[in-house]
């Protein structure tokens, strides 16, 4: 599944959500890993400086790459993947704690540790154990405000189903509609008797600086793409599950997208192999749709006077979502800047010479990498 319709991707393969920390990290190396590198070291070693680099390096050789994102901090980079080369770079440490796969074969653990001054950090103990327990303590309560705030916005939807406000027939037919859309006119690219693969990730993120999504490098390069958009219980989420699951019967590999607050709700789907895409397009994640796009309104479903009744009950509901999701927000930030505190604690002057030994090092595997691919592929991986 090479991401053929972009050279550079922007994601998250992890999420600050109302179920507490998601992470899809086994999700990063995709579709074929060959070489999978693996950084440990504590905060401030260099690690998202590593990826960095590489990424830049690859991106100067003409190879189309994934970025994913830190959700605590989206101007640090989680991971790397180059899915031509089959060459991916993440940060191991927890809270998305990875290890190398197949180590020796596949798989290659980094260690930053040697980056650290021993001494002065002995010097910093008191401090860095009060920072840390900060972190974690501002985190526990992010979560805890984005849990109420998924709980309010479930309070919301459920108003929907208690008036009996949607119309699940229309909502079938609109399910019939997409399908169409997608599948119809592709029957070769099918393959039967095979399961479609997914790889599980996330386009949008509840972040220190609010709601993120890089939905346009995802999006732009396709050439078919569903637009369903609606308030929380119209039926969105349902026909953006229907889709994949339909896509997985007819054997395509697909890339599930979370929602970035429920951290379960499937938000959108790609199917590489079609050039295809749905998507929830609402608040917090939007995108313009543009001339030739299919747009599902659920609105059109709904019996809008069947939900007056509900209306006050509905309006405090969503106040509750807006209140619990800015304060879950808040602490994220303050998250952020304690956790800056301790980047700076273990930071030390010899930090930029292990990164930049460490990226060529990587670089000189994917130099070989590019060295082995068949020529009509390096052809089309560099046009």
């Amino acid at each position: 599944m090479s991401s053929r319709y972009a050279r550079v991707r922007r994601l998250f393969a992890s999420g600050n959500t109302g179920r507490g920390f998601r992470s899809y990290f086994d999700g990063i190396p995709w579709p074929e890993p060959r070489r999978v590198f693996v950084l440990k070291g504590g905060p401030g070693t260099g690690k998202s400086a590593v990826i960095r680099l590489v990424a830049e390096g690859l991106m100067e050789r003409g190879v189309a790459v994934e970025l994913f994102h830190c959700p605590s901090d989206p101007a640090s980079l989680d991971a790397v993947n180059a899915p031509d080369l089959g060459l991916a770079v993440l940060d191991g440490t927890p809270p998305h704690a990875v290890e190398p796969p197949l180590p020796g074969l596949v798989g290659r653990l980094l260690s930053l540790e040697a980056t650290a001054d021993r001494d002065l950090l002995a010097a910093r103990r008191e401090r860095i154990a009060a920072t840390g327990r900060l972190v974690r303590q501002r985190f526990q309560l992010a979560h805890r405000y984005l849990a109420l705030a998924r709980d309010a916005l479930g309070l919301y939807e459920d108003f929907y189903e208690h008036a009996g406000a949607l119309d699940q027939a229309a909502l079938e037919q609109a399910a019939h509609e997409i399908e169409a859309a997608i599948f119809d006119g592709h029957h070769r690219l099918r393959r039967p008797g095979r399961r479609g693969r997914v790889r599980r990730l996330f386009a949008s993120a509840v972040t220190p600086e609010g709601p993120r999504h890089f939905l346009d490098s995802l999006l732009d390069p396709l050439p078919r793409r569903v637009f369903v958009r609606g308030n929380p219980g119209t039926g969105c989420a349902v026909l953006v599950e229907r889709i994949a699951a339909a896509a997985l019967r007819r054997g395509y590999d697909i890339e599930a997208y979370t929602c970035g607050l429920d951290g379960r709700r499937l938000d959108h789907v790609i199917i590489p192999t079609l050039g295809a895409a749905v998507v929830h397009n609402a608040y917090p994640h939007t995108y313009e749709p543009k001339a030739g796009d299919l747009v599902i309104d659920t609105a059109a479903f709904v019996d809008v006077e069947s939900l007056e009744r509900y209306r006050e009950e509905m309006e405090v509901a969503q106040a509750l979502f807006g209140q619990a999701f800015d304060q879950g927000i808040w602490y994220l930030r303050r998250a952020l800047m304690a956790h800056q505190e301790l980047e700076q604690a273990y930071a030390t002057p010899e930090l930029r010479t292990q990164v930049e030994a460490y990226a060529r090092q990587i670089l000189a595997e994917a130099d070989a990498l590019r060295a082995r691919l068949p020529a009509a592929d390096e052809g089309q991986q560099l046009a």
